[in-house]
């Protein structure tokens, strides 16, 4: 079985001291592609540095919306090159987050639509970060199909936080969900009802590694070697065998990220 993680941040230096045993766990484990989206612009090019050096790791470019203030409009164009890179597969992590910051919403809002803008432009998916900000995004994504309905405008809402019903209309306007750790928690109904009802074909696997480990790893590092374990927590929902879930998903990502 072949597995995708399509959000782990394998530039944070608790990997620094064992990067290639983790890579090597990970194929191990059947975990062919792993994505590594960027932060800001140093970590956009850490990302790609890791996707040079190993042949699974491809890369995303992008400011989180908690790294806004690390953003200059000087850097723009330097994004532009970025994406021109053979194993930049996405504009990310970018989106919206108002439970760490609230004084800055414009900000974060007008940086959101400068690198959704990009993404179309290049043709490129986005990798989308949102907390206690939900209804916000989608509105934002939504606005940005309505105004254009011939852009290409896609991509996945990672670490989806919402509830069956929203999931529904995201995947209806063509994006996919990320799947990590947090639905294998016990206390997680509303994300477990998700990922048993929604269709297969818009769900992703993701660590976010080093963060959110699946519950029979919480409190350690994450990384990619345990997506198997949200897999088989998928599986176990929709009662079905893990292979459907790996072979799912695996072809999920190739088609949103296009890679070879």
């Amino acid at each position: 079985m072949h597995y995708v993680d399509t959000h782990c941040h394998l530039d944070y230096s608790s990997y620094n001291h064992d990067i290639e045993e983790v890579i090597s766990r990970a194929v191990d484990q059947g975990v062919t592609r792993i994505l590594v989206p960027g932060l800001h612009l140093e970590s956009s090019r850490s990302a790609i540095r890791l996707a040079e050096r190993f042949e699974e790791v491809y890369a995303a470019v992008g400011v989180h919306p908690g790294d806004i203030e690390s953003y200059h409009p000087d850097q723009f164009t330097e994004f532009k090159n970025l994406l021109n890179h053979k194993k930049v597969v996405a504009v990310g992590e970018i989106g919206l987050d108002y439970y760490h910051r609230q004084d800055n919403i414009p900000l974060q809002k007008k940086l959101l639509d400068l690198f959704l803008d990009l993404a179309i432009q290049h043709d490129k998916p986005v990798i989308l970060h949102s907390r206690n900000c939900l209804k916000d995004l989608i509105d934002i994504i939504t606005q940005k199909k309505t105004v254009d309905p011939g852009n290409q405008l896609r991509g996945v809402f990672h670490a989806f936080e919402g509830n069956l019903n929203e999931a529904q209309y995201i995947t209806k306007i063509g994006f996919y969900l990320g799947a990590g750790g947090p639905v294998t928690y016990k206390n997680a109904a509303i994300k477990q009802e998700v990922f048993s009802k929604i269709e297969l074909s818009h769900i992703l696997l993701e660590t976010d590694g080093p963060f959110l480990s699946p519950q029979k790893h919480r409190g350690q590092r994450n990384e990619p070697a345990w997506i198997p374990f949200i897999a088989q927590k998928i599986a176990d929902l929709r009662q079905c065998d893990i292979k459907v879930i790996a072979d799912a998903t695996t072809n999920n990502a190739r088609d949103l990220f296009n890679w070879t």
